[in-house]
């Protein structure tokens, strides 16, 4: 972010010591913000359709999903493909190989990004995360990360029944913490994130990354090109 962005964003006001608004906690995505992992989630699902099922699954096909939980995707492809295999099957065939290629190539941590996590708990915000991914990949990947015990909850896809950009598990995460919504900040990758977010209330620094940069953020408070920015925002005034 260039100086007079983040100068910007400090003086229109909303987040934390720097304006108007003390928040009280802070509600990370997972996938795509704490980890790069939304190329991993497209070339796993791209194998699985092409390789499997003889689909092409270009990119474009990839972004409609961004975002959404695993079987949102994965029913609304099921019908439209007209595929034969259980839901459970297919999801679990997916998980599959983008286990193995996390295996082969590592956990794509963002720069800086547990550090962040790790200098906010010190400081004594409140962390949670809400992500549309699943419990059985969400918590292991935290616990690989060291991260997981710097969570006071962790809201997944199975937790709810409407995706973002319904505000649902926004909703849930603020609930689970005893804390408004209006009080706390959603860090997120996607526009459908955002949007869920705002929906449900909370401000939101946007943090895209190399699949997400392209997105329209216009809702968000702020624009966050590294964790560094966001560190900036949330702990200058601390």
């Amino acid at each position: 972010m260039r100086n007079n962005e983040l100068e910007q964003a400090r003086h229109i006001g909303p987040i934390g010591p720097i304006g108007p608004i003390i928040f009280k906690a802070v509600i990370f995505d997972m996938d795509g913000v704490l980890i790069d992992s939304e190329p991993v989630h497209y070339e796993s699902t791209r194998r699985l359709f092409e390789d499997e099922f003889g689909i092409p699954f270009p990119e474009s096909a990839n972004t409609e999903f961004l975002g959404s939980t695993d079987r949102f995707m994965f029913e609304t492809l099921k019908a439209r493909h007209q595929l034969q295999p259980p839901l459970e099957e297919i999801i679990s065939r997916r998980k599959a190989l983008y286990m193995d290629l996390l295996e082969r190539d590592g956990l794509p941590w963002r720069d800086g990004i547990r550090d962040l996590i790790a200098d906010l708990s010190n400081s004594g915000c409140r962390l949670g995360v809400a992500t549309s991914g699943l419990t059985r990949i969400v918590e292991p990947t935290l616990k690989a990360g060291n991260i997981r015990h710097l969570f006071e909850v962790v809201v997944t896809g199975d937790d709810i029944h409407t995706p973002k950009p319904a505000p649902d598990i926004y909703l849930e995460a603020a609930r689970r913490l005893a804390v408004d919504p209006a009080r706390c900040i959603a860090i997120e990758d996607t526009d459908v994130g955002v949007r869920a977010a705002k929906t449900a209330g909370m401000k939101v620094i946007a943090f895209p990354n190399s699949t997400t940069r392209g997105m329209d953020f216009g809702p968000a408070e702020v624009v966050a090109g590294s964790a560094e920015d966001i560190r900036m925002v949330l702990l200058s005034g601390t």
